[in-house]
């Protein structure tokens, strides 16, 4: 996700939206160490920096009010 379309979602949605997302990358932690089958890392390497991007928008807004 990139940054305008972060900044362009509502802070509501981007906290769902990490939720969705931390969810998935420990779905892939597990999947990792549960069996042998190869997960994407680069898949939790952009999800783990979709929810930094968002966590920091949020952070932002919060600091502006």
């Amino acid at each position: 996700m990139k940054i305008k379309q972060v900044r362009e979602t509502p802070t509501e949605e981007l906290l769902s939206q990490v939720k969705a997302s931390q969810r998935q990358i420990l779905e892939a932690r597990v999947k990792k160490t549960a069996s042998d089958v190869q997960t994407n890392p680069l898949k939790v390497r952009t999800l783990r920096r979709d929810v930094a991007r968002m966590l920091t928008v949020v952070r932002e807004r919060e600091l502006q009010k």
